[in-house]
């Protein structure tokens, strides 16, 4: 089975389309951040921003982080002015409204530019999208679910625990994970423990796999990470941290992060993605199921470059080739 692997769209649906119509694969996954910005405008981005950070930092200790609407509502009434005044609730809400109509749109554009190549497809969430049921996408929606695909199952969980600036807090998927060590809460571990999958489809990365930050340090979840010893999955396919990309072997299980497909503003500069990766499984006649192969690639004006190849014997040990020595160079290592 061919598989191709995209992660942090950020709004480049142009781009999923040219990897859809000059690709040839039994599956396509793409893992979250399909969208960047909420709002058709950057004034008004800005200015809700402006207002949500006001919300944020005027609320008082213990309030949820998810309740920047709710808090709007009270300042509408009457009943919050020390947060912002009522015309600023007011507009608040209807910046919240619009960028949720906004959302939508654009998973519409997403679901077009996939039903028109009528490719297999499999979606899940990041920190930068709402949910994706009751959307035009709904129907490739992986999250909290599994299933079964040419004899392996797949198990997916989106999000990531971080809080988005510009994306309303109640519309966005939550990761439902608190505490550390033996008072861990972890919906996320909880359920991928349960599904017990060949192949968990994430956002967020887990703990100590492909999740360091520049300055920083690993930002994984925990409780994910947990799931992944416990099951022990033949591939993990992440996201979200785009510097941390890479193939990474612990144990038996594979972990992946081809970076970013959708250019983002960092504070390193911007990061102008491109990448993706395609892969082989394969389940033998013995019921036994392996990573045969996995190609990193990189869309650029509207050309797929190959970058590197790395091939995987039955004896998970790989082999790693590079195809193009600049693009290879200008990213650093991808085999680690």
């Amino acid at each position: 089975m061919t598989v191709v692997y995209l992660t942090d769209i950020h709004d480049n649906f142009a781009g999923v389309s040219s990897v859809l119509n000059q690709t040839s694969a039994d599956l396509y996954i793409l893992s979250g951040d399909l969208t960047y910005h909420a709002f058709g405008s950057d004034d008004n981005l800005f200015r809700f921003i402006e207002l949500q950070e006001k919300i944020r930092a005027r609320s008082e200790k213990g309030t949820s982080p998810f309740d920047s609407l709710h808090l709007a509502e009270d300042i509408g009434g009457g009943l919050r002015p020390d947060l912002l005044t009522a015309s600023e609730g007011k507009e608040y809400r209807e910046l919240a409204a619009e960028a949720h109509l906004e959302l939508r749109r654009k998973y519409e554009t997403l679901n077009k530019a996939v039903v028109a190549t009528q490719k297999t497809c499999f979606i899940i969430p990041g920190n930068y999208d709402i949910a994706l049921e009751g959307t035009a996408v709904a129907k490739f929606n992986l999250h909290e679910k599994t299933a079964e695909f040419d004899g392996l199952k797949f198990a997916g969980y989106g999000s990531a625990p971080v809080f988005t600036p510009g994306i309303p807090e109640e519309l966005a998927v939550p990761f439902e994970e608190t505490g550390s060590g033996t008072k861990l809460v972890s919906k996320p571990r909880d359920f991928l423990s349960g599904a017990n999958a060949d192949i968990f489809v994430l956002h967020n990365p887990a703990y100590g796999t492909l999740d360091k930050l520049p300055r920083y340090g690993h930002c994984g979840s925990h409780g994910l990470r947990q799931a992944i010893d416990d099951v022990a999955p033949r591939l993990v396919l992440s996201g979200h941290v785009h510097e941390s990309f890479g193939l990474l072997k612990l144990g038996s299980t594979y972990f992946l992060n081809p970076s970013n497909f959708g250019a983002v503003e960092a504070m390193e500069g911007k990061q102008p993605g491109g990448y993706f990766a395609t892969f082989q499984l394969q389940v033998d006649t013995d019921g036994q199921k392996y990573l045969r192969e996995v190609s990193w690639k990189r869309l650029i004006d509207g050309n797929i470059r190959e970058i590197c190849n790395v091939k995987i014997d039955k004896k998970n040990r790989a082999t790693e080739t590079v195809l193009d020595g600049d693009e290879y160079a200008a990213m650093g290592k991808f085999l680690l």
